[in-house]
């Protein structure tokens, strides 16, 4: 296996680098840039910058054609994150206080508006680097790719005020694949692929790659919320230290209709799905509380459902992947990254 680690440092390096031509750390009003950078200075893995760049490799295209796109899409990740934790009224960001707690709503949303045009502003940067037709389309699948988002993202909330019986797993695919499938692999990999000038065939295949594969970013993100230890929560959060840098099983507090929920309360009896009805989405859920749902999870065994249906995925995924596209540097380092995502430990 590749070294991941390595592979996401130096896309990281080249990133933070084009971030900082389009966003300035220093400004008027400063309160608007010290904002801007909060969550890009809180760390992150940057993996969907990697996974444009990794896919444009294992078509044979130039890595630094990608860094642009990167760079916009990695700015659309933290307006996004900014808005998500006011919707999901969170706390912490990556171990860190969240905008809207630092600074006011208003503020928070204002700074997530703001970077919602820097993700224009950085793609129509490189439309000399790229030419106008693949400028064009590039920007074209970045603007459905957050109209996919923003229609995951109701589907979610919508859920909250509804009865746990109606998120059925046939709801729930639906839902991840417009909340994390596009947004979190499906298009970085589509771009990568525009960008070196792959066929329709190579270009669906590394899509239908970066689906399974962001979906299941998601799904082990769900797992560490509900099994990662208070103790190892503070341990250098949000980094390759280890970590995983957000409340505690908050999931369950914001009444989230994760694949672990969805399963386990299929798979309850009449009392333990009362008892779910009371605590998921409880606003003063106790620790002890939170447990007691994690518990009829592991009863149940939804968590080990939730890894294998990742795991599958992923696998599924990269055999598609190796019947299409052929074996290179790049393809090898891309199946090295999805693995790692799936059982990553932050």
């Amino acid at each position: 296996m590749e070294d991941v680690a390595k592979i996401l440092t130096d896309i990281k390096l080249l990133i933070d680098r084009e971030i900082e031509k389009h966003i300035p750390r220093k400004g008027y009003p400063q309160v608007l840039f010290d904002g801007c950078w909060k969550y890009f200075d809180y760390g992150g893995k940057r993996f969907r910058p990697a996974l444009i760049a990794l896919s444009c490799e294992a078509l044979g295209g130039k890595v630094e054609n990608t860094i642009p796109a990167g760079a916009a899409l990695e700015i659309a990740h933290s307006f996004l994150l900014i808005h998500d934790d006011i919707e999901d009224f969170s706390e912490t960001r990556r171990g860190k206080p969240c905008l809207h707690i630092t600074y006011g709503i208003p503020h928070a949303i204002n700074m997530g508006d703001y970077l919602m045009m820097k993700v224009y502003e950085t793609l129509l940067s490189a439309k000399n680097l790229w030419g106008y037709e693949k400028t064009m389309k590039i920007l074209d699948l970045i603007t459905e790719m957050l109209i996919k988002t923003g229609e995951g993202q109701a589907m979610e909330i919508e859920q909250r005020d509804k009865d746990l019986s109606e998120a059925t797993m046939e709801w729930y695919e639906k839902m991840s694949l417009h909340k994390t499938g596009y947004y979190s692999g499906g298009t970085p990999c589509t771009i990568g692929a525009v960008i070196a000038n792959g066929t329709e065939e190579q270009i669906e295949v590394l899509k239908n790659f970066g689906i399974a594969v962001g979906v299941a970013f998601q799904i082990q993100d769900d797992i560490l919320n509900v099994t990662m230890s208070e103790e190892e929560e503070k341990v250098a959060p949000g980094t390759a230290g280890g970590g995983y840098g957000k409340d505690f099983a908050g999931d369950i507090k914001e009444g989230k209709r994760t694949l672990l929920i969805v399963h386990a309360f299929e798979h309850t009896d009449e009392k333990e799905k009362r008892r779910m009805r009371q605590l998921v989405g409880k606003e003063d859920i106790t620790l002890r509380e939170k447990k007691e749902v994690i518990n009829i999870m592991k009863k149940h065994g939804s968590i080990e459902y939730a890894k294998e249906y990742a795991r599958e995925m992923v696998k599924k995924a990269i055999q598609d992947l190796r019947k299409k596209i052929p074996e290179t540097e790049g393809r090898k380092k891309l199946e090295s990254v999805a693995e790692f995502l799936i059982e990553r430990k932050f």
